[in-house]
């Protein structure tokens, strides 16, 4: 490493100085010594036999090594400094840039909650989708409030909707920033004051971007919230109403059960049960008579009365058949 090199190559790029871990930038990267002295201009730490080098070619003061403090503010070198008055003029217009911002953020960061699906304004849960001021809105406010002209849609809706849409490639915009202001870097025609004032606008363009893609995913994770709360709710109501009408069945069946078998200790049928005594059908008179076997000559009897019931001679010659035959 050349160590009486200027350091105007250096001293507008803050990062590509060498770090300050302890050792002497001036040896070899494989066999450093440990530093004993620093250059506060080139920024450069030297062991003892370097430093001399280096204090002889460049003519700088060294002073003692000490681990450099990372918020001291550190100035830029004198032989880079640009005038006192162009410099001011920076620093105001900086500061009067980032001052709201700086305030704003030092009393309460801006950042997106999740959605409470309750309504403020009416007390009604969010069941409604406001396209316009995409916004989780109730059916009051969708009927009544201040989004009744607005074109309204449902939480699914909307949720799909907001899913469909293109998000913002950041790394594709930083990289497009980056080289935006490496350009207007290396111009000649640029000073430092429009230089500083380019690069916080660019900035503040990043930040912006990145401000909106965080609202839009937030945004989306609140419509899938209130899509799924509203239809948990949904299936909750109708798994309601059912246990309802089970638990009336229920009851029912306990009620008549107790009857059961209060009436199997009294023996006495209940009220509740007529109904459903008296729509069973009942048994013929034929079914309730047992059935007997008959004498066969009874049956031609009978076969006999049927063809004729007023001709009493065949009855009449039985009967003294009968007789004539009793012992």
């Amino acid at each position: 490493m050349d160590a009486s090199r200027g350091c105007w190559d250096s001293c507008f790029i803050e990062d590509d100085l060498p770090q300050m871990d302890g050792t002497c930038d001036a040896c070899e990267p494989d066999e450093p010594q440990s530093a004993a002295w620093m250059c506060t201009l080139c920024r450069f730490a030297f062991c003892s036999s370097h430093a001399d080098k280096h204090s002889q070619s460049t003519g700088h003061q060294l002073q003692p090594y000490s681990t450099p403090d990372p918020q001291a503010e550190r100035g830029p070198p004198k032989d880079c400094q640009v005038s006192e008055n162009a410099a001011e003029g920076a620093e105001a217009t900086s500061n009067d840039e980032h001052k709201p911002s700086l305030q704003t953020g030092a009393v309460k960061r801006d950042t997106v909650t999740v959605e409470r699906l309750k309504c403020k304004e009416h007390g009604q849960e969010g069941s409604l989708y406001c396209k316009h001021d995409q916004r989780v809105i109730c059916v009051v406010c969708a009927v009544q409030g201040e989004h009744r002209e607005h074109e309204i849609i449902t939480l699914k809706e909307a949720y799909l909707w907001q899913k469909s849409k293109e998000g913002i490639d950041l790394l594709e915009r930083t990289h497009e920033i980056s080289e935006k202001i490496k350009a207007k870097w290396i111009s000649p025609d640029m000073s430092v004051e429009e230089l500083e004032q380019y690069v916080n606008q660019q900035f503040d363009e990043l930040n912006r971007l990145v401000r909106l893609e965080e609202w839009s995913v937030l945004h989306l994770v609140d419509l899938k919230e209130a899509f799924l709360t509203a239809q948990a709710a949904e299936k909750i109501s109708e798994i309601s109403v059912h246990t309802e009408k089970l638990q009336e069945e229920m009851d029912s069946i306990t009620q008549q059960l107790s009857e059961l078998d209060q009436t199997e200790q009294n023996g006495v049928a209940p009220m509740s049960l007529a109904p459903l005594l008296a729509a069973r059908p009942s048994r013929p008179p034929e079914a309730l008579v047992e059935r007997m076997p008959l004498n066969p000559d009874l049956r031609l009897r009978a076969a006999n009365q049927r063809r004729d019931p007023e001709d009493h001679s065949v009855d009449e010659e039985r009967d003294d058949a009968y007789i004539g035959h009793a012992p």
